[in-house]
């Protein structure tokens, strides 16, 4: 999930008008971005980090799936996916590519996939979309419930510093948008928070110990700011884990292992 004008999708929320603006969105979502120049090596990277902590043909749940970019790319590899989105018209697109989608919010998951899943994935800042303590520590608690002891969970959300992206809007003549409390996704304005991944480890460390902390897009801007691969693209991932800079991604990547 992004939030930016135009690029944005897959937030799970309990308010129905932010759900119909999400239905809105679907249409055309995987075109502007997933179509995008940078995007798909951002996906590589996180499906990278999936597809080495979970053993082959293992079971996936897909949080905030919207129209089931990863989960085709997860089944195309032999895994068994199952995901959730509170969008009925992002279920919709990513059961039109054979997706086991079901809708609902990130809060009920357990509910509507059950559990033993080897891994779960919560990808593009779904996590920026919780925008309390106690959503927060709900998604805990059914990361806790959908992952089997020894599994792994895989979350990646919007950073709350990234200087590419703050750099490239300025040269532009736009407003910095890190720090805005708020989104606009098809006409509706809806709230967000910046998370630290302290503040993500804290509500989590009960059920799940940290394994990487790394940035995603700390080299490259977004897609709506100009962002696309080149040398740097290839160069980032040896530097994203520095404990100075794997915070300064558009992304922040953290990969957890299910306590036994």
């Amino acid at each position: 999930m992004v939030l930016r004008p135009g690029i944005m999708s897959r937030i799970p929320t309990a308010m129905p008008e932010t759900s119909r603006a999400f239905d809105r969105e679907s249409e055309g979502y995987a075109a502007r971005w997933d179509g995008s120049l940078i995007v798909p090596f951002w996906r590589a990277r996180v499906l990278s980090r999936v597809l080495a902590r979970t053993r082959p043909g293992g079971r996936i749940a897909d949080l905030g799936l919207g129209t089931g970019s990863d989960a085709r790319c997860l089944l195309a590899a032999g895994f068994g996916v199952a995901g959730i989105d509170a969008s009925e018209g992002m279920v919709a697109a990513a059961r039109s590519h054979g997706v086991d989608a079901r809708f609902g919010r990130v809060e009920e998951a357990s509910a509507r996939l059950g559990g033993g899943f080897d891994t779960a994935l919560c990808n593009f800042g779904v996590l920026n979309c919780l925008t309390t303590v106690s959503a927060l520590s709900a998604l805990a608690r059914e990361l806790a419930l959908l992952v089997r002891p020894g599994g792994t969970a895989v979350l990646v959300w919007m950073s709350r510093h990234c200087p590419a992206d703050t750099t490239a809007r300025l040269l532009r003549l736009q407003r910095p948008r890190r720090g805005r409390l708020s989104a606009q996704v098809s006409g509706v304005r809806i709230p967000i928070a910046w998370w630290s991944a302290r503040d993500v480890q804290r509500v989590l460390e009960h059920d799940f110990s940290v394994v990487s902390l790394e940035a995603v897009g700390l080299l490259d801007p977004p897609p709506d700011v100009g962002g696309r691969p080149g040398r740097r693209t290839a160069f980032e991932p040896w530097i994203a884990q520095l404990p100075g800079l794997r915070r300064l991604g558009d992304h922040t990547l953290m990969v957890l292992e299910r306590r036994p």
